[in-house]
């Protein structure tokens, strides 16, 4: 059953649009128009085009994997309310995110374009009152026929709770772009950071007002697209300036995310970043573990690690 195209990720304008096909396994409940109670297949494909690297730049020495958060929000929610039932008024929200690149050489961005194909199966987590408020997705993704990431997702939908407007933020310095693996100053979402004797790092997290995807109302839910975005820019700039890795040479490899509360925009709002030890893998490629955390009010909201992978 093809449903037509997935948009593209709001922050990133010039990222792929993915088309969607159903596979499903039984068609059993479609004869009574029923939400599936079981798992559901899909196929997704789409074109890289030559050279794309963050911010639609043609010069990035990766492919931005950041497409694939975009792809299973936007997708996720689609299938959740085309085929579980799920109420459309109700927000999506990851509870879990993760990520990995296990062959991060296949991310090189080259001069062609590159085929983006992926396998995603959704199924639903909880069931109450005959809608699941929570789907789970795991999928995997090849590039020009070279399989080369996992992803694992929990989404939920749950009813928007109304929130308090907090006092607006104070204004931060932003890092430079090159430091968080951009291209634009207007994509940065880090401060200058409070670097600690023995490699902690901390950045006010600077959330825009005015970029569609990427900032919203103050009083209102940060978006996750913004929230995983922060964790990648935090894990780059913590490897280069804690472990001496080049931020235009490396990538987020690994990746999860959970989230252990609610961000609203308007309030404080910091990442810590903890590097672990920097060590080669299998083919001499640097690398380094990291452990974030993002946190508002004096509590933590986000809790992730991550792993830093530099190219030669």
């Amino acid at each position: 059953m093809d449903k037509g195209v997935i948009p593209s990720c709001p922050p990133i304008p010039s990222g792929p649009a993915f088309h969607l096909v159903h596979r499903s396994p039984s068609w059993d409940h479609y004869a009574v128009d029923a939400p599936s109670r079981g798992e559901e297949h899909f196929a997704v494909s789409a074109e890289l085009r030559p050279g794309q690297g963050p911010d639609g730049d043609r010069h990035g020495h990766f492919h931005d994997w950041q497409f694939l958060t975009g792809l299973v929000l936007d997708a996720g929610g689609f299938v959740a309310r085309t085929y579980f039932g799920v109420p459309p008024y109700l927000p999506t929200q990851f509870r879990l995110f993760e990520l990995d690149l296990h062959d991060p050489a296949a991310w090189r961005a080259g001069n062609g374009r590159t085929l983006a194909v992926g396998d995603l199966r959704v199924r639903p987590s909880r069931a109450l009152d005959g809608a699941p408020h929570r789907v789970e997705i795991e999928g995997a993704v090849s590039l020009d026929s070279t399989p080369c990431a996992r992803i694992r997702s929990t989404l939920g939908f749950l009813v928007p709770m109304p929130m308090g407007v907090p006092e607006p933020a104070g204004p931060g310095v932003p890092v430079r772009p090159c430091e968080v693996g951009r291209v634009s100053p207007g994509s940065v979402l880090l401060g200058t950071p409070v670097l600690s004797s023995y490699g902690r790092l901390t950045s006010p997290v600077l959330i825009p007002l005015d970029t569609p995807g990427s900032g919203t109302e103050p009083g209102r839910a940060v978006p996750d697209l913004t929230i995983v975005e922060v964790i990648r820019q935090a894990s780059l700039l913590c490897a280069g300036l804690t472990c001496g890795l080049r931020p235009e040479r490396s990538v987020t490899a690994a990746l999860t995310v959970r989230r252990r509360g609610a961000a609203v925009v308007g309030a404080p709002l910091h990442c810590t970043a903890v590097p672990g030890t920097l060590t080669v893998d299998e083919h001499g490629y640097p690398r380094v573990p990291l452990v974030l955390t993002i946190h508002q009010n004096g509590r933590v909201v986000v809790e992730a690690t991550a792993e830093v992978h530099q190219d030669f």
